[in-house]
Parts: C-alpha cells; structure tokens; sequence
C-alpha cells in the first residue's frame, strides 16, 4: 500500500484561494472548498510483495458561484503528478452549493514513486 494522500493534500493546497480538507464544507462560507478522500487502495497485479497500488481519489469541488475554474485546476495539479480524471459531473447538492465530483486513477510504483495508468 502507498499512501499518497499527504502528496495531493500539499498539491491541492497550492491551489490559490480554495481550503482543502477530507470533510465536506458546512456552509457557503467555507468555499471555494475542495474534499478528497482515497476510494480504493489496491495490491495492482496481486501479488505476495505489492510493488504497485492501483489508487482511486475521489474529489468534489464546492462554491456558491460556479465550479469550473477550481475543476480545471485540480485536474491539471492530479495530472502534473500521473493522474489520470475518469469521471467528472456536476451534483445537484441540497447545501444549494454548486458541487462538481470529480474522479482520478493512477497505479504508483512503490521502488520509483512514478504514477502510470
């Protein structure tokens, strides 16, 4: 298992004017908020010795404005490290904050640390 959770963290506090956290904002005077959390963490080939592990990261991107400038950030920051977005949409929240989830895949490479698909 790699945990590659503080590296996005750090990466994603780079962002400019947002906060960063694993728990969802409890009011619009929190955003810009981005939320992320590991959605799977997986021995890649399954072998005895894990050499890679397959990670998910789920994302969500919250404002009371509007999402898409934030989204095209985190895209380029997950994708300067090797991740690759799967999936992005736009949630009807019930906050009435405008919320986009966003998904990342990459395998890390436990001896080199690179990240590939």
């Amino acid at each position: 298992m790699y945990d590659v959770k503080p590296e996005i963290f750090t990466l994603l506090n780079t962002i400019e004017g947002v906060t960063v956290s694993d728990e969802f904002p409890s009011g619009s005077a929190q955003t810009p908020h981005i939320t992320f959390k590991e959605a799977n963490n997986s021995n890649y080939h399954s072998m005895h010795s894990e050499l890679q592990s397959e990670i998910i990261i789920l994302l969500d991107v919250w404002h009371t404005r509007s999402t898409g400038a934030i989204a095209q950030a985190v895209n380029e920051k997950m994708a300067s490290i090797g991740f690759l977005r799967q999936f992005q949409a736009d949630l009807n929240d019930p906050s009435g904050m405008k919320r986009k989830t966003m998904r990342f895949r990459g395998v890390v490479d436990k001896r080199t640390k690179l990240v590939h698909q």
